[in-house]
């Protein structure tokens, strides 16, 4: 039972100092092994770690430190064979493919500005295609209020106009009127002139034979 409590609690502790230790790699050297003690003779817990691989640090002690490999096992190894960065080989690595990345953002960034740039001239085209409709319509708009006025005119002047016709026609009518009053006035008095000459004509025809007989008569004395 006081065995399961102190492996419990040293599990705990192991946790604990997992989430709050710090990252080492093994340095340069091709292949590290890490053992069960401080000293060559212990038992290697993991042989063969490559260069570069990260560590995870559990404990120090004098010139050795205590690690976590990525498979989970746990052992001492010299502090000289283990580095704070990364090795130089990683590092370039690392680099390049920093250097990589950042070329790729370089081709992506000048395609994105370019794809703005062609957006940016299309976006300016058609502001100025718009400016031009618009000009347009405005030209069409005050050539439509021209005609609209000058409609307004026509159709004021017509409706002078047809006021004025029919003032006239209303003044031709009333001539007319007076005319045919006239006329019929006229051929009243002509036939009443025509009807005097034709009784004076009559009566003189009447009157004159007798005229001339009496004229005789008054010779023959």
């Amino acid at each position: 039972m006081l065995k399961q409590i102190l492996f419990g609690l040293t599990a705990s502790f192991s946790v604990i100092l997992s989430a709050q230790a710090e990252t080492v790699y093994v340095s340069d050297i091709q292949f590290v092994a890490i053992r069960e003690g401080l000293s060559n003779d212990s038992r290697a817990t993991e042989r063969g770690i490559k260069s570069g691989t990260p560590l995870t640090v559990l404990d120090r002690r004098d010139d050795h430190i205590k690690v976590r490999t990525p498979d989970g096992n746990e052992g001492w190894l010299p502090s000289y064979f283990i580095s704070e960065d990364r090795v130089s080989r990683d590092q370039i690595i690392y680099l390049q493919n920093q250097l990589t990345q950042a070329k790729e953002a370089q081709v992506n960034a000048e395609e994105t500005l370019q794809k703005t740039k062609d957006i940016n001239e299309e976006l300016v085209s058609s502001v100025e295609m718009l400016t031009s409709q618009k000009q347009a319509l405005e030209n069409q708009l005050k050539g439509v209020s021209e005609l609209a006025q000058q409609a307004k005119a026509i159709v004021s002047a017509n409706e002078e106009s047809d006021y004025k016709i029919q003032s006239l026609q209303q003044q031709v009518d009333t001539l007319n009127a007076k005319n045919e009053a006239l006329n019929s006035s006229l051929e009243q008095r002509w036939f009443l002139i025509g009807a005097g000459t034709l009784i004076i004509g009559t009566l003189f025809g009447l009157l004159f034979p007798l005229t001339r007989k009496k004229k005789v008569s008054s010779s023959s004395w």
